[in-house]
């Protein structure tokens, strides 16, 4: 029971790095946006899998042109990629789109990262 104990915690420390790295990468703008949005990360992400049915592989916040949004990436059963994106304080799926297609429609755009 000790192992299990051992196994668990790593796997949800492990699970939670992404959140932690994002906090730390973050824009005081950027930080100002997720503080007043309406929506959780798990609102965002029960949004984006009711949007597209699949396995939710990443949820982000980003700044798109001062609107707060959650980028999500959702595995299909397909396997392809999808990428939703959720108004942070709304809830609304404003694009939806293959990854790969959604990466090609921002190609060009400022990227202030």
């Amino acid at each position: 029971m000790t192992n299990k104990r051992m196994i668990l915690l790593p796997a949800a420390l492990a699970a939670m790095l992404p959140f932690v790295a994002l906090a730390e990468t973050m824009s005081p703008d950027e930080q100002k946006l997720l503080d007043s949005a309406k929506l959780t990360l798990q609102q965002a992400a029960d949004a984006a899998l009711k949007a597209q049915q699949g396995k939710l592989a990443e949820v982000s916040f980003h700044d798109e042109s001062k609107r707060a949004a959650f980028e999500a990436v959702v595995i299909a059963a397909d396997g392809q990629s999808w990428t939703v994106m959720i108004d942070a304080n709304t809830g609304e799926i404003f694009d939806k789109a293959l990854t790969s297609d959604m990466k090609d429609k921002h190609d060009g755009e400022d990227d202030d990262a």
